[in-house]
């Protein structure tokens, strides 16, 4: 494991990190069985109701709230543009007024590759936020992860829970976001920087054929491809492992799954 301080001055964070990961490698032994049956898990993930888990959690006017506070703290272009990629530390640079401790991990061993990043509201040290991200991953994932991370900060007084627990982001287990309105207040932010409004509609919305049905993720499925290939230069051939592969399609799929759930559900 190589952890790597954002700046010197958090160095002493390091003792606090290497527990941390001790706990994110206790739970994701835990999960080797939905990692071995990634294939099932994408496949349920595809025909889960995404809309009616929206609707259990959070109204429109909810959704429209937790975006613009993203936009007016973060993203100013959210939902209007797609979140520009970018090497991580452009990431620590732009985010460094939000009273955040970041920190760097490049974990690329068996267990540590399924972890993608965590979050804690506060850190028993310094009594800040701390986010982590595991550098190991494509740049795509990479930046989902950052993106997921900083939705916890975010909405971290809404839920109350700065005090809550360490919260882990893995490739596997995003079906159990649906039922957790923290996580899915999260992912809503990654789906909407990925898919911009326009972007959505025009990938995601009513087929312009005769009869104007919704499209189903299927038919989207070739253009989703296309478009997270000329936008963050994800592709899934032959150059890319199997393995992250499954841990990429997991994430692919829900966070479109969600993203077309809102503009379905809330035209947002």
């Amino acid at each position: 494991m190589s952890v790597i301080p954002s700046n010197q001055r958090v160095s002493v964070f390091d003792g606090l990190l290497v527990d941390i990961f001790a706990m994110s490698d206790k739970a994701a032994r835990g999960r080797s069985a939905n990692a071995a049956h990634a294939r099932e898990e994408i496949e349920a993930l595809a025909g889960r109701d995404y809309r009616r888990s929206l609707r259990t959690h959070f109204d429109r006017c909810e959704v429209r709230e937790i975006v613009a506070e993203a936009r007016r703290r973060v993203w100013p272009d959210l939902n209007r543009a797609a979140v520009k990629l970018g090497p991580p530390a452009e990431f620590i640079r732009r985010w460094s007024g939000q009273g955040v401790e970041f920190r760097l991990a490049n974990l690329s061993s068996a267990t540590g590759q399924a972890l993608l990043g965590f979050y804690v509201g506060r850190n028993p040290l310094s009594k800040r936020a701390l986010i982590c991200v595991n550098t190991a991953h494509h740049g795509a994932a990479v930046g989902a992860a950052f993106s997921h991370e900083m939705g916890h900060h975010l909405t971290a007084q809404l839920f109350d829970a700065r005090n809550q627990p360490a919260r882990f982001l893995y490739y596997t287990g995003y079906g159990e976001h649906l039922d957790d309105p923290v996580e899915l207040a999260a992912d809503i932010l990654v789906s909407v920087g990925v898919y911009s409004r326009g972007a959505a509609a025009l990938l995601l919305g009513k087929q312009r054929e005769a009869g104007g049905g919704r499209r189903t993720l299927g038919d989207s499925f070739a253009g989703v491809l296309r478009y997270f290939d000329r936008g963050f230069g994800l592709v899934f051939d032959a150059k890319l492992a199997t393995n992250r592969k499954l841990q990429y399609l997991a994430g692919l799929v829900h966070y479109t799954q969600l993203r077309k759930a809102l503009l379905d559900e809330y035209d947002i």
